[in-house]
């Protein structure tokens, strides 16, 4: 399935989130776009104000440590909840974690085990489906 056009060379997904415990979910209606990076390791990495609008910094938080792309280290806080790709009507659980000074939604190999994603640049295209 085609879920998006590559927009300015970056491969994007529409998703929404949802903190599980709480039953809250961000965009409230519709969705957002999501960077996939398989540069990441993680899971998914959302900027603070979505993280609190999800009402994540109420639960238990754990703390790691990043590696951002310019080898500059941050520490991230998160939980686990839930991301829903609707086009493709998959839900996945995973570790959803914030830090300072990121101001985008990014999805990482752990949210793509178990895809295949194929990124066509020629067409300005994404695909992906589950294996």
């Amino acid at each position: 399935m085609t879920l998006n056009e590559v927009l300015n060379n970056i491969p994007i997904v529409e998703i929404v989130l949802e903190n599980p415990f709480t039953f809250r979910k961000y965009p409230s209606n519709g969705a957002i776009f999501a960077i996939l990076d398989t540069g990441f390791e993680g899971f998914a990495l959302i900027p603070e104000d979505v993280f609190r609008d999800l009402e994540f910094h109420q639960l238990s938080l754990h703390q790691r440590d990043l590696i951002l792309p310019d080898g500059s280290k941050v520490q991230s806080s998160g939980v686990y909840g839930k991301v829903t790709v609707p086009e493709l009507g998959i839900s996945r659980d995973g570790f959803i974690e914030t830090a300072k000074g990121i101001d985008e939604v990014v999805l990482g190999v752990s949210f793509a085990k178990g895809m295949r994603i194929v990124l066509d640049y020629c067409l300005s295209r994404l695909s992906v489906e589950l294996c």
